[in-house]
Order: C-alpha cells, then structure tokens, then sequence
C-alpha cells in the first residue's frame, strides 16, 4: 500500500522503523515538547494541519457552472442576433433570464457549501499538547510536526505521529483500514516494510481512541498524513455526469437542431417566395425565440432547489442541486451496517448463566435470561468481573467513554444495579492486568480491597473455559466436566450464527495474592451483544423493495452478523440469503460464468476491502445502474466518489467522506435514504410534467408563427410578444407543476431506466397532439378576426396572443393522466398551480392596462365580443383533449 509523505524520520527510513530516541531527536522535540517560537517556523514551513477541500469548487467555478447549459448558449445567441438587429429590448430580456437563472442556481448551491461548512463547525478537533513544558489544549489544525500529543481513550488522533509512551492504548482505526477491532498499540520500533494496518507504533490522524492513554511525537500534518493521502486520491477517481444534466443537455441539443432545421426551411421558402429579408429574418428570431423553453433552467433549478430544502429539513444536506433528482433514479443502494442501518449502540442482549440447583426444568447446564428481567443476586459475580475486567467508564448523560463493548458491560451493570459501579472501582484496588491480545483472547485483572482478593476474566469462550476448573452454581464452584464446556461452546457458535458478539466470563477468589492467578477459574456464563436495528429502517426497506430497489448490505463486519442483521430488517427475502466473504470476493474483472450470476445474486458482503467497494460500484454501474453508495470512513471516499449518488454520514462521517459524497445525512440514518429517493421520483415526474408543458406550449407557438407565415397570414406573434409568453405563461405554471407533492404510490414498483430520456417516444407523442390541438385553436381565432371580422394586423395580433397566452394558463389541466378522476388529481390538488393561474392572468391584463407594456408589446384594447373570442379559443383546448383521451388517442 502507498504511505503517505513522511516530514519526519530520516531520509531513508520512516518513522515507525524508528527508536524512541531516533524520532524525539529528528523532531527536535522531547518531553517538554516544542517552544512557541519553533512552532511558529513548523507552521510556515508545513503550513496549517488540515486537508483542503476535495474538489469543491470556488465562487467563480460554480458561477462559471450555471452557463455550461445548451439551452442556455442558445438563448445568449438569440439575444446577440436581437442586439445586432438593433432590438435591444428583447435583447435585454433574453440576457435578463439567462442571469436570473444563473444567480438562483450559484446561490443554491452556495447554501449547501455553507451547510457543509457548519457540519464542520460542529465537529472540530481540539488536542491536548505539551509546549514550553506546559500541557494545553489546542485546535487540531494548528499542530505541526514535532509536537508531543497526550491522548486518553475518547479522542479522536488530530495528526500521524509516533508513540513515545502509553498505557494498555488501543485505537480504532476502522476508518482508514477497514479492521472492524480496536488496534493495540506499543512503542518498540518496527520492520521498515511492515504494512500500514501492523504499524502498531504510530497513531494515524481521525482514528479513535477506545482504551488507555499514550503520548505521541507528531511526525506528519495535512496532506502529508495517511488520511490526507487518501484525499488525494480521491481526486483521482473520477466523477461521471449524473443522469439528469446529461438528459437536460441531450434535450437541448435535440431544440438546437430542431430549432436550426425550422429557421433554415423558413428562410429557404420564403427567399424563394421573394419575401422581404427583413420580415423573414424577423419570422426566424420570433422562431428561434419561440423554439426556446427559455423557462426550462429556471423551472428546473427552482424544483430541484425546493426538493433540497425539503431534505433539508429531514437531516439531508444535498451538495448539487442534480443529485436530488438523481436519487429517484436509484436502482441499487449498497449500504455499510454499522450506524446505518443499526443503531451503532452495542447493547448486551442475552445473558447465559449456569443451571441452579432451582432450575429442574432445565435439562441443559446453561439457562438464556433476559436482560431485563435479571436481579442482581443472580448474576453477582459475573457483574462484578464485568466491572473489574474493564477500562471504559460512563457519562452522566452522554455516551460511554471506552471499547463498545465495555461500556455495554457498565451500562448492564448500571441498569441492573446503579450503584455497583462506584462501590466497586472505590472499594477494591486493581493489582495487575493482563491485557486482552489477539493471541490470548481474554483480559484479566486482579483486585483487592482488604485481605480479599477478587480475579476477573474475560474474553473468548474458548479462551475462558480452558482457564476454568469449576462452574458457578448458588453462587459457589462445582465441578464443570468436560460435556458442560462443549455445551457452552456450541451455544456460543450458536448465538454467534445470530450476529451476536459472545463473550465469556471467570472469576477467582483466592486466599493470597500470587503472581500467576489465570488458573482454577470458576466459569459464572456468556454475555450476548448485539447492536439493533434502527426503529425505523424495518420499513424503509420494505419501502425500497416495493419501489424495486436493490439494497446491498456492504460491511465489514462478521458474516454472521451481517446476515442475522439483514433478517432482522427484512433485507432477506429469501431465507437462506447467501454472504460473500471478501476473502471469497475476487477482482470483478477477473470473474466469468457462475462466479459473476452469484455475484449479481447476492446483497450481503462482509469483511470487504475498500478496493472492493470500489469494484462493486464499477460493476453494478457498468451494467446500467444507478448505484447509491454510503460511507463514514476515510477508505471509502473512493466508492463515494465513483457511485452516482455518494452518501456520507453527518454524525460519523470522516470529512475526507463528506467531501467525496453528494449527499449527507445528518442522521446517518437509513429511512432518510429513502425519503431522499421519494423526492427524488416525485421532482423527476414534475420536471416531466413541466418539460411536456414548455415544450407543447413552445412547438404551438412554432406551429402559429410557421403555418402564418407559409400561408401569408401574416405574423399572429412577434418576438417580444413570444418572449414574454416563454417568461410570464410558461414560467410560472410550469414552477407550480415542478412543485407538485407527487402520489402517494410514486413508490409503487421500479422507476423509470436510468438511460431513460426526460420525454419518452409516448411523451413526446402527447407533446405533438396539445400543440396542434392548442395551434388549430389559436389560428382559427386569428383567420377568424382577419377573415370574417376583417380586424386589422394589431388587434387581430392581440387576440392571437391573448388566445394562446390563456390557452396555456389552463394547458396544465391537459396533463392529468385519462385514469385519474378530473376533478381530484394531484394538479388539481396543487394550490401552487392555481395561485400561478391568478397571477398571472392578472399579469397578462395589466399588460394592455400599463400603456409603456401595451406599446411594447404592440397590442391593441379589445371589445367584449374580442373577449369572448380568446375565451373560447383558450378553453377549447381542453376539452378536445380530455375527449381524445377518452376516446385513448393519447395517454
């Protein structure tokens, strides 16, 4: 593995393959750690301890961004041709929308830059460091190199350093190697090539400490750590373009042609018609204009931003206003365990003491209680050695300080007995301890208080039962056989095949004190732990099956426990759910046949690597999936980064993490997944409902100003006339539509393929049949004030306009869908849409009301009879429509 930059340690070896002596003399440090003026030359020298910001971009970056849009390129040329014409009022409009559009988007996503920035706040590192002699506290990021740290079992490590001196000190160090078990730690130099994981010497920046205490010489700050290292390469895995701008993008471009294949024709006929240059490059802008949904971007970022306030609210912090909608495009979600799905609160379950003499019914020597119905009496001795054999300590109030599991001991002998903890650590002294080690398996300590002596032991059952001679019944020793021990140790195997942590317990109380005291250990039962699901996620994945989600349980916890996990959430719906091992999991690239059909059948992987995360994500992408990926750690950045939708988790998510997801969840908890999804499909229906309005609403103004200007009709719409149709008629009935709350059975069955355009060929087929439908109306109003009133250019031009500009204010009620009741429905139900129908109805009669607006616009004050004219023209669309729906001519 790739190891981060040393700053200190000589120039061919690194720090951990250094003497005590070596590193203090490298660092020109020692026990009264660094002088404020040395500090200050570390400081310009290795700069400030924090890693930057991976990959966000600055103020101008994300203003830059918000132009990067075809429609948006279109748009501007349309206003550059409208300058060159000398029409400057429509010039200044066009460039007016573009930057409104703009400015919403940059400072949307400003807001969430700024949302990270106070999760950050929230969650600062301070440490305690010895300078000038002097112990202080100190913020993390002002630590350099060559600084002593003090820590103690509750810190998180502010900085990569040395260890120069410790007590019993184990540090969880899951968040950057993947090892689920606290690391013991020592002092002695080590082999220069031992890998990073073995490094039992060195203390790595954002890793926990769980146990004991130590002091350390930092020997790398920032980018120079292990943590800063992996910052870095995240960099280096590369982020795709998310589903919805590629299908924005790919809609715009189909618009860009489409609009160039219409103004070319135009111009070609009526060149050879011998029509006037001027009005037929007139006819084009007003095509071009008209062509443009120049409310699509505003429409779009104003329904994305509003579902990133409502996420907002429930504990999810959206980076990118695209990746809400992307998250209903979800098809697969791979999900850790830990905190995510459970409570990330080990608490002891099940405790399995020996058969009493009172016990007749049992045939078994062991009998199952439950923790709550335990009292004291029964369970004396194996409390106390639960109290003794153990370095964490609780919090009035807070969470408990020390191994998980410990603190789940003190919690159980609090819950059953609250005194007992005091009376015992201020009553008996502690002797000696043997600390818990992976070739041993146990811990044990020895007591006193008086002349009595008290030996505690714990650990593997294994372990324990070959220290015991005797077994606990009516409080004393009894002989323990060897059929007794395998009965123990086949209810160990069996709970464990549950997902439960089984440990085993063994005191001693001998009369004198001797220095070898492990032996003739007297057994007093098992303690189960578990750590519960949370209350909520049982139907949130309920949820996501209905909704044909995949969840994949990614973890690298034990097998057994993953799947007694995902049985108890639901997760397995098929009783034996097969777990792949990550020893099993081989490169995916590597894999053929059967190897890749059990691959793709499987949704829980345990003990797996970083790498494999990584390679999951690549694999399931490759086949066409949208794949949501959640993480904490610094190790799985690189997923995070390669997934559609990374997921970081708020309360326990390193920052490398949060820097690499698109999404975090305050909560960290799964059900906000899913309600993230729901969002997601509910803003994907509104931005099609609103693209299928724009559009239709746009190819009829196309079709009116096309078919009047092949026919010699004249120009029944003029540019400044279309433009404020695009801004007024079209914007705001189309915002009301992206703001649509959704069905209720939006989660009812698989979404739509992520490679699925916006508009699908049905889509557009309804897009086609409202513009004629709403064109034929709008020009048999027009040929009518022409033909048979014998109205002149303006006003006949004002009914058209006015004609159209109604018929889209009620175009929304064409898009309720023929199997919905008309009159309740979710557009019916959206009070957006119909305070958008109010205002801007009152909008389009100011507008021959306010005389500078009428000139502009060139229209004309209309009589009733003209009135009753648009109003006919207007509503009659309606009808027709929802009688071809009757009749399935469209959907």
């Amino acid at each position: 593995m790739k190891t981060a930059t040393k700053q200190l340690g000589t120039k061919h070896r690194m720090p951990h393959a250094l003497s005590i002596e070596e590193v203090l003399q490298q660092s020109h440090s020692g026990a009264d750690g660094l002088t404020d003026e040395e500090v200050s030359k570390l400081r310009e020298q290795h700069g400030f301890n924090e890693i930057p910001g991976s990959g966000r971009p600055s103020g101008i970056e994300m203003l830059v961004n918000q132009f990067k849009n075809p429609i948006v390129l279109l748009l501007f040329g349309a206003a550059v041709i409208s300058y060159l014409l000398g029409d400057y009022t429509e010039s200044v409009s066009i460039l007016a929308v573009i930057l409104i559009n703009a400015m919403i988007g940059y400072i949307l996503e400003s807001q969430a830059v700024r949302s990270m920035d106070s999760l950050k706040k929230l969650d600062k590192v301070y440490a305690r460091v010895i300078r000038n002699g002097e112990m202080k506290e100190v913020e993390a990021r002002e630590l350099v190199p060559g600084d002593v740290i003090s820590l103690e079992a509750g810190d998180i490590v502010p900085a990569d350093g040395r260890i120069i001196e410790l007590a019993r000190l184990e540090i969880n160090e899951s968040s950057l190697t993947g090892e689920s078990m606290p690391e013991m730690k020592s002092t002695g130099a080590l082999d220069e090539s031992i890998v990073l994981a073995d490094r039992t010497n060195m203390v790595f920046k954002a890793t926990a400490v769980t146990r004991g205490n130590g002091k350390a010489v930092v020997t790398a700050t920032g980018l120079h750590t292990e943590m800063g290292l992996i910052s870095s390469m995240v960099e280096e895995a590369q982020k795709e373009e998310i589903p919805l701008n590629r299908k924005l993008n790919q809609l715009g471009k189909k618009l860009i042609v489409l609009t160039i294949a219409v103004i070319v024709l135009l111009i070609i006929v009526a060149l050879a018609k011998g029509q006037d240059l001027f009005v037929v490059i007139e006819t084009a802008i007003a095509l071009a204009v008209a062509a443009i949904p120049e409310g699509l971007p505003i429409v779009a970022t104003i329904s994305l931003s509003q579902g990133m306030l409502k996420l907002a609210k429930h504990h999810v912090i959206v980076k990118k206003l695209a990746s809400v909608e992307t998250l209903g495009e979800t098809d697969i979600i791979m999900t850790d365990k830990t905190g995510t799905l459970t409570e990330n609160n080990l608490t002891a379950s099940i405790v399995s003491l020996p058969k009493n003499n009172g016990d007749i019914s049992a045939s078994a020597p062991g009998i199952d209680h439950d923790v709550g119905a335990l009292a004291a009496k029964d369970v004396r001795n194996l409390l106390n050695v639960a109290v003794f054999c153990n370095n964490a300590y609780l919090r009035e109030g807070e969470d408990g300080i020390g191994d998980p599991v410990e603190t789940a001991l003190l919690k159980l002998a609090e819950d059953i007995n609250p005194s007992l903890i005091d009376e015992l650590r201020q009553r008996w002294k502690e002797l000696d301890e043997i600390p818990f080690d992976s070739d041993t398996r146990y811990m044990a300590t020895l007591h006193q208080a008086g002349n009595r002596y008290f030996v505690s032991a714990k650990g593997s059952t294994d372990e324990i039962l070959a220290l015991c001679t005797y077994s606990e019944k009516e409080g004393k020793p009894v002989a323990f056989p060897e059929e007794d021990k395998n009965y123990w140790k086949e209810k160990t195997v069996f709970l464990s095949k549950t997902g439960l942590k089984v440990l085993a317990f063994a005191y001693q109380k001998p009369e004198t004190r001797e220095n070898v005291y492990t032996h003739e250990l007297i057994f007093s039962g098992l303690i189960a732990f578990m750590d519960p699901p949370r209350k909520d996620v049982l139907e949130a994945v309920a949820e996501c099956y209905r909704a044909g989600i995949k969840i994949v349980m990614v973890t690298g916890d034990h097998p057994a426990t993953a799947k007694a996990i995902a049985d108890m959430i639901g997760l397995s719906r098929r009783g034996q759910e097969p777990v792949i091992h990550g020893a099993d999991l081989k490169p995916v690239t590597k894999m053929t046949g059967e190897a890749l059909e059990r691959l793709d059948d499987t949704i829980i992987f345990s003990r797996v690597t970083p790498r494999q995360k990584l390679d999951l994500v690549d694999h399931y992408r490759s086949q066409g999936f949208v794949v949501g990926m959640t993480g904490d750690g610094v190790n799985d950045a690189p997923a995070l980064r390669k997934s559609d939708i990374g997921i970081a988790m708020g309360k326990r998510g390193t920052q490398v993490a949060q820097e690499a997801a698109d999404i975090i969840l305050v909560d960290d908890a799964f059900s906000s997944i899913v309600r993230a999804i729901r969002q997601g499909r509910i803003i994907f229906n509104n931005v099609r409902k609103f693209v299928i309005y724009l559009l239709s609403c746009n190819l009829a103004e196309i079709m009116v100003v096309t078919i009047s200007a092949f026919s010699n009709l004249g120009m029944p719409l003029l540019p400044l006339q279309i433009l404020f149709l695009n801004l007024v008629t079209d914007v705001f009935p189309a915002l009301a539509l992206g703001m649509g709350g959704g069905k209720p059975s939006i989660m009812e069955g698989k979404f739509h393929e992520p490679e699925e355009p916006i508009l699908s060929g049905k889509n557009w087929k309804s897009v086609i049949l409202y513009s004629v439908v709403m064109t034929v109306s709008v020009l048999a109003v027009y040929s009518y004030t022409i033909l048979a009133l014998g109205a002149d250019n303006r006003t006949s031009n004002s009914i058209a306009f006015f004609a159209l500009a109604f018929g889209q204010l009620w175009h929304p009620l064409n898009l309720i869908e023929k199997r919905d009741n008309f009159f309740r429905n979710e557009i019916i139900r959206n009070k957006h849409l119909w305070m958008a129908v109010i205002f801007c109805s009152v909008l389009l009669l100011l507008t021959i009301v306010i005389a500078p607006v009428k000139e502009a616009l060139q229209l004309s004050y209309l009589h009733e009879a003209e009135w009753r004219l648009i109003v006919i023209g207007s509503i009659a669309p309606v009808f027709l429509i929802r009688l071809m729906k009757q009749f399935k001519l469209v959907g």
